[in-house]
This record gives structure tokens, sequence and C-alpha cells, in this order.
């Protein structure tokens, strides 16, 4: 009866008659204790079992290693370490002698808990009490080694030698769980020599053990292995099942290799793998996914030509395309940036009379607009509303993030008006993306509105959000309100990044505010954000804008130190400071070190440090030098500006050399560049000098190397600024463009070497002025806030 109850799991019923038993003077034994145990711990109630094993003891029934073995079980089952623990040491103590079930039970629970330590110092028991290990303990204990993250394949390669060395073969289960081991860290080599070792010592490989070590070829994309692996299976008389195949498929999508995935596809007919009876019913052939893997080496390799090919040939052979095969072929399409395509194969899903859901739609607007074509991406869209397909945030959210990174500010007002319309919530990175396109456009105003925006939709503002705003700050030199939003956003309990602090900084950098730039970076390290080659840049080129040069050099030193590798940026701006100083040593020497770092800065720096460095020594007088770095500069390749020739031409002159002045403008000539007419090493100061000397044919000569060119700065008359610089410096530097005179304006050039330059009514012009002008007729138009200027020169 109490057999019967625990049987029909009810423990309730069986433990009334246990009781009825002693009732009637009739006592139990362990058999009776032993029923009840056993179902309770089938059951998975360990504390239940616990109890009825101590009421059985107390009934002065002594417990047998069958019945501890029943709870052991439970508690391997629940994962409970601690209680099998403790149980198996009550065994001990009473002096019931642990059977090798019972220490099989233990190596479980630890091998489910990954625990390899415990589990050889289990099996060290089992030795240590004179019971053998058998070939599940190993196994059991083999399981929880490579169960562990940081597996050593070496390591577990000599648990085979300890099987052999306890008089155990291994079986196939112990070499698949550590050829298993070494797919895992991609270990081809000692899975090799692992599959050789079984094949020595008699140990047949099934088709589990060959699928590992197609899973291992598939891993590193090693089709020939692959192949050659099948081919072993067919001669070792294992048949390859689905997964076999559609493993080896995966080594070609790995290497991208299409031909060889659809040869694969026909290799896998050739070798019969059948359908299940339930395909067979439902008329759907066994290779579709197959196929499908076999398209992935279409889709990753963007072949979209191979990928139609293969719908054509699963056609051939009645496997008829869905809407997530056309769907899939889209996604080729898109990472082929191909969008026609992708549109076609959408024409093709619809004219199918396929039902395209949301994805496909989506995908192919992804792709148009991963093209950038965002007018065909907006069709699909309204197409989606004609078919009563509502739109999701997925099919908008392409479109607003490339439109964002293409600055178009009013299809992204546009596309946000029709999300709207369509109860569209945008994600925060949807709103950051827009924030992000007004930030580089320098518009804090509308970065702002699109914050406010944002918190009045209800979405999470994140760093991100509030950095993009920063960053607009900066980019307009508004450093008074990327301080204040950086304070706002650490009032909301969110702490700023890197990204966060780089902007703010550069802030401070823009305005010249060195001191502010160095208390934003002690907060950016009290905050333990770690700065970057960004930061530091911008401290440089704060300490550079405020005069203290040599506090720029300590920030140089400073970030070497600290493990962060200057660039050419770095450098350079060090560099052009000393140089505009008319500190040629100082100048001279950081370049050095920049061009002792190896590729430390690219062709245009370069190019840039070479001019400066070229054009401080001859400022500074000293011929030999500026002509040294002249030189060393042309070696280089250097891209040398004008400023750089007439430069060390009018130093010579200085010295009474118009030999060498008039050299340097022939080579100038030579190399098809414009000779200016005037300046202090121009054409007309070089003829000057030999005029002086009565040498007028010569003087003719040299300014016939400019004769195309004319003074176009006339007297009298209004010239407008042409903004540009070869420096860099931002047009937003140029304030209050329209409130200078004109009469006070001089044309500036685009090319050379600019200089500041300041007008009698106090307006700072952050561009300076050439020495030399063009003769080439000038159109230029300049759109500033609501300012609109176009003006033609000759």
């Amino acid at each position: 009866l109490i057999h019967a109850c625990a049987k029909a799991d009810d423990t309730d019923r069986a433990a009334q008659w246990l009781n009825h038993m002693v009732e009637h003077g009739v006592q139990p034994t362990v058999t009776s204790y032993s029923t009840i145990i056993d179902r309770l711990s089938k059951n998975g109630d360990v504390i239940a079992a616990q109890q009825w094993l101590t009421r059985m003891m107390e009934a002065g029934i002594a417990a047998d290693v069958v019945t501890y073995n029943m709870i052991l079980g439970a508690c391997g089952r629940a994962g409970d370490v601690d209680t099998a623990q403790a149980l198996f040491n009550q065994m001990q103590e009473r002096r019931i002698v642990p059977n090798v079930v019972a220490f099989n039970l233990m190596l479980n629970i630890h091998a489910r808990l990954g625990d390899t330590a415990a589990a050889v110092c289990r099996l060290r028991e089992m030795r240590q009490a004179g019971i053998p290990a058998d070939r599940e303990s190993f196994n059991i204990a083999l399981r929880s080694f490579v169960k562990s993250a940081d597996v050593d394949v070496i390591a577990a390669q000599q648990w085979l030698t300890h099987m052999t060395e306890a008089g155990i073969d291994a079986d196939v289960v112990a070499y698949n769980m550590i050829l298993g081991a070494c797919g895992r860290a991609g270990n081809v080599d000692a899975a090799q020599a692992l599959f050789n070792q079984m094949r020595e010592r008699r140990v047949m490989p099934n088709v589990v053990a060959f699928n590992l070590m197609l899973n291992i070829h598939a891993r590193v994309g090693d089709t020939a292995a692959a192949m050659s692996r099948l081919r072993e299976m067919r001669q070792a008389g294992i048949p390859a099942d689905r997964e076999s195949f559609n493993i080896a498929l995966k080594s070609f999508v790995k290497s991208a290799d299409v031909t060889g995935a659809s040869m694969l596809v026909e290799e896998m007919k050739a070798h019969g793998v059948q359908p299940d009876a339930e395909m067979r019913q439902a008329g759907i052939p066994a290779d579709r996914e197959s196929f499908n893997i076999a398209l992935k080496s279409f889709v990753k390799s963007a072949d979209v030509t191979g990928a139609s090919m293969l719908v054509e040939e699963m056609k051939a052979h009645g496997v008829q395309p869905d809407a997530v095969i056309y769907t899939t072929i889209i996604s080729a399409c898109g990472r082929a940036k191909d969008s026609d395509a992708a549109e076609n194969w959408l024409k093709k899903l619809l004219a199918e009379g396929l039902e395209a859901d949301v994805s496909a739609f989506s995908t192919t607007i992804d792709a148009c607009a991963q093209a950038g074509d965002l007018s065909r991406a907006e069709y699909w869209l309204a197409r989606m509303d004609v078919l009563d397909w509502l739109p999701n945030a997925s099919a908008f959210c392409s479109l607003v993030h490339v439109a964002a990174k293409q600055n178009d500010t009013r299809r992204l007002e546009s596309l946000f008006e029709r999300m709207n319309a369509a109860k569209v919530e945008a994600s925060s990175p949807m709103y950051n993306a827009v924030i992000s396109a007004f930030a580089r456009r320098g518009d804090i105003d509308s970065a702002e509105k699109w914050l406010k925006r944002m918190h009045d939709k209800g979405t999470t503002a994140d760093v991100v959000s509030y950095s993009a705003v920063i960053h607009a700050c900066a980019k307009s030199s508004d450093l008074q309100r990327a301080e204040g939003w950086v304070c706002k956003m650490q009032e909301l309990g969110i702490d700023p990044n890197v990204v966060t602090y780089n902007s703010v900084i550069n802030a401070c950098a823009r305005c010249g505010a060195s001191a502010r730039a160095e208390s934003w970076f002690e907060q950016m390290e009290r905050k333990g954000v770690s700065p970057g080659l960004l930061t530091y840049n911008s401290l440089i080129n704060a300490a550079v804008k405020s005069g203290n040069r040599t506090r720029a050099e300590n920030w140089l030193t400073d970030m070497k130190r600290r493990g962060v590798e200057p660039d050419g940026v770095s450098y350079s701006t060090v560099i052009h400071a000393w140089a505009r100083a008319h500190d040629a040593p100082r100048a001279e020497h950081w370049f050095r070190e920049l061009l002792r770092q190896s590729g430390a800065a690219d062709e245009q720096i370069n190019s840039v440090c070479y001019n400066s460095v070229c054009q401080a020594w001859a400022r500074a007088g000293d011929v030999a030098r500026a002509t040294s770095w002249l030189q060393e500069a042309l070696n280089a390749c250097s891209k040398v500006n004008v400023m750089s020739f007439t430069a060390v031409a009018g130093c010579n002159l200085k010295l009474d050399r118009p030999e060498e002045a008039e050299r340097w403008l022939q080579h100038l000539h030579q190399d098809g560049a414009e000779v200016p007419l005037r300046g202090a090493g121009g054409a007309e100061a070089v003829a000057a000098v030999w005029a002086q000397r009565g040498d007028q044919a010569r003087a003719a000569a040299v300014r016939a190397l400019a004769k195309d060119n004319k003074d176009i700065l006339q007297p009298g008359q209004d010239h407008v600024l042409v903004l540009g610089s070869t420096l860099g410096r931002p047009l937003e530097q140029a304030t209050n463009y329209a409130k200078v005179a004109s009469k006070e304006m001089s044309l500036i050039g685009t090319g050379g070497e600019f200089r500041p330059l300041k007008f009698n009514m106090q307006h700072y012009i952050g561009i300076g002025m050439c020495e030399y002008a063009s003769t080439d007729s000038l159109h230029f138009e300049i759109q500033w806030a609501n300012l609109k200027i176009q003006s033609s020169v000759n």
C-alpha cells in the first residue's frame, strides 16, 4: 500500500499507511521509509526527505547507503551542494560506507556547478577510501572540468591519462567532451590530435564527434577541412546527418565562399539526406535550412547576383522562397549599398503575392538610407501607409540617423512630424542623432529645443543627449552655456563622461579660458574619468590661446607621462604657437620631437609644421636655418606654401643676396605655383634690387615670373573678406562681420600663412590676412546668420 501510494505521487497517503502500521504494532522496515523518501527526493523536496530520514533513525531503523543516495540525488538536481556535503558527512559519521554511486552523485553536483577543484578532491577521496572510480566517475569529473569558463585543453586531455592509469578505457563520450572544449577554445591542432588518438585507441568516433570537428572548422572558416571531414565520415561508414551539413555550410558562410556553399548544397543531396515524415507530409523539402544557410554566405559577402542565382536554384529544386528569404536578400542588397536591387526584390516579394511585413519594408528603407538615397527611402515609407502597414520605429531609425549624418535638419524635422502622425515613439538614440546634427552646426538654440522636446515626450535623456548640446555650445564658443549644461546634467544625477568633459574643455579652449579648462580637467580626474587624446589637445589649445606656451608644453609632456600618445595636432599646436611667438628654436625642438614619433602626424600636419618652422627662422633672420628647413620640406615631398618661399627669399634680400632670393622664386615658378608680385620676398622686391644694381634685364626677368599676377587691392576701393585659412581656424571666430567698416577691410587670399588682423572698430577677425592674392576672378558667397553677401573681384 505504501509503495502504491508513493508511486501514485501521494506521499501523504503513503505516510498515513506507515502510521497505521505502527498503530497496529507492525514495525516498518528500511524499505517502508525509503519508499517515501525516494518519492520525496524525486519530487525535489529535500527538506521533507531529510525529515523522514531523521524520523526513520529516531524509530531505531538504520538507514543504508541506498537511502542516503536517494536524497543526494535530490540535492544534485537542486544544485544544493551544502546539504549534499552535510549528508555525505553524516553517512561517514554513522559508519555507513559511501559506495561508488554516492561518490558519483557528489561528483555530479560539482560538475553541474563547474567546480573542478571539488571534483578532483572527490576523486582523491574515493581512492583513499579504497573505492575504485568507474568510467562514469571520470566522465562526470571531466564534465565539470570542461564546463569551466577558463578550461585548459591540455589539462583536460590529462584526464584521459588518469583514466588509463586507473585501468579504465575512455569512451567516445569522454573524448567528445574534450573535443567540445577544444572547439570553444578554437584549438584546431589539439582537437585533431585528440581525434587521431581516438582511432589509435580503437574508440570509434560517432556522428557527434565528427560534428564537433566540423564545428571547429566552421568557426575558423576552414572550408577545405570541413569538406575533407565530410568525406572522412563517408569513408568511416558514418552517415552525415542534417546537422553535419549545416555546420559545414557555416564554414562557407564564415569565409564568404559563395561558390563553395552552393556546391555543398549539391553534395548534401548526393548524400541522400532525407526529410522526416512530418516535413514530407507538409510538402516541405528537407534542405530548406541548408539553402537558408548557404544564402547567408551571399549576404555576408554582399553578393546580390549570387543570392539571386541561389533563389532560382531553390525554385528549381522545389523550394519556394518565402518572405524571410526575400528579406534576407534585401539585407544583402543593403550590405552592398545597392538600393536599386533592394527595391527590386521588395517589388518581387509583393508581385509573388507574399505578405511583406514591417521587417521587409524596414530593410528596404534601411538599404536606401544606407546608400544615401533618402528620397527613395521616404517613398517606401509612404508605400507602407498605402498598404495599411503602420511603420514602426525601425522603419524610421535609419532615415533619422542618415539624415543626421548628412546634417539635413529640415528632413529630420519632417521625419519627426511623420513619426508623430504615425504615433511612433522616437528612441533616445534617434533624438540624440538629431541633437548631434544641430550641434555639429553650432546651433545651440535648436539643440536645446530638441533636448526639451525629448523631455516633453517622456523619453529619457542620457549622457549622450547632454554631451551633444554641450558640443553645440563649444562649437559656438559659448562657454557659459556649456558649463551650465554640465551642471544641469549633474543636478539630474547624470554623470558626465569623457565626451562631455572633452566638449566643455574644448569650449574653454575656444575662448582661451585656460584656467577654466584646467578646472574641468581636475573635476574629470576626481570623478574617475580617464582623459584621452582630445582632452589633452583641448588643454594644449587653451594654454596656447591664453598665451601660456610653456604650460602647453607641460601638457604635452604630461600626456606622454600618463600613457596618452600625442598625435600630430598635439605637436603642431605647440609648434605653431612658438613659431608665432618668433621663438624658432622652440618650434624646431618640438617639430624634431614630432618627426621622431613614427606615424605621429599625417602629411598635411607635417606640411604645416615645416612651413611654420621655416618661416619662424626667416623672421628671426637666420637664412641658413630657414633654407635648411625649406629644403628638408622639399626633400620630404611635403607641400610647401608660397609664404615659405617668399620668407626665405626676403631673408636673403636682407643679406643682399638677390641671387638666392631669385633662385627660390624660380623654384616656385617651376613648381607651377604663382609667384607673388608684392611682399618682402615677392618678385617686385627682388627685381628692385637688380634694378638698383643696374641689371635691368635681370629685373625684368624676375618681374616676368609674376607677369600674370597683379595687385587687386586698389587704393580707395571697398573690398570684402574671403573667409578661409590653411590653419583651420573656424568661421565662427570672425565675429561681428557685418559691423566692420568696408573701407577698413582687405581681401584675404586662400593660401599662405595668415596673421591676426584687427580693425579700427575694435572687432577682431580671427582669420588674418595674406600678403599676396590671386588674380583669378573670385566669386564668393557668404551666408552667415541672416546676412548674405555676394561679390566678385578681379
